[in-house]
């Protein structure tokens, strides 16, 4: 799980810096950058580290089972998703909001 959970970091990492590098580009505010480190910062690392935590302590203390193999599965495709799909939806969130804030303030 380690390496799937480095992984992934990396790829949500690289997601995020070239999609608010482009909102940028587009016009969002350069404040942005900093919320989308503080959103990595924040939320990615430490929920990444809890589900390679859990299975580290799962995987000395348990024998390989196919219920074990399953859920391990199920952990990593969940993570992979999450890591690629939550950069989309979080930046397309944050433009549209600032697009409507916009509207409204001026």
């Amino acid at each position: 799980m380690t390496v799937h959970v480095a992984a992934a970091l990396l790829a949500f990492a690289a997601l995020q810096i070239w999609l608010v590098s482009s909102a940028i580009a587009a016009g969002a505010p350069s404040a942005f950058t900093i919320v989308a480190l503080v959103m990595l910062l924040a939320l990615a690392v430490p929920t990444a580290r809890i589900t390679e935590r859990r299975w580290y302590h799962l995987s000395r203390q348990a024998l390989a089972s196919w219920g074990l193999h399953a859920r391990f599965r199920r952990d990593v495709r969940r993570l992979w998703v999450a890591a690629l799909a939550l950069p989309f939806l979080w930046v397309s969130g944050a433009m549209a909001a600032t697009q409507a804030i916009a509207a409204v303030a001026g």
